[in-house]
């Protein structure tokens, strides 16, 4: 998630209180593993978590009916330490 800030060596700050809408940078269980992407929703319901890395090394996930999926909380900020 680079592109939109959130470096790998960052802690991400989330809020569960908070629902998801499109664009939101979202906390997601997907098959039971943990991600940070960006939420799309489209007209016909396909949702998609999609990367914020230009590099092309993170894909982005169709959640389809199969897909066991939960959206954890929304990012609202992140924080890094220098020491």
């Amino acid at each position: 998630m680079v592109d939109v800030g959130l470096l790998p060596s960052e802690k991400a700050v989330v809020d569960r209180s908070k629902t998801a809408k499109d664009g939101s940078i979202v906390l997601a269980v997907v098959n039971g593993e943990f991600t940070i992407k960006m939420l799309s929703c489209s007209i016909k319901s396909n949702v998609r978590l999609l990367p914020a890395n230009s590099t092309g090394a993170y894909p982005s996930i169709d959640i389809t009916e199969d897909t066991q999926f939960e959206v954890w909380g929304v990012v609202i900020g992140s924080f890094r330490r220098f020491e």
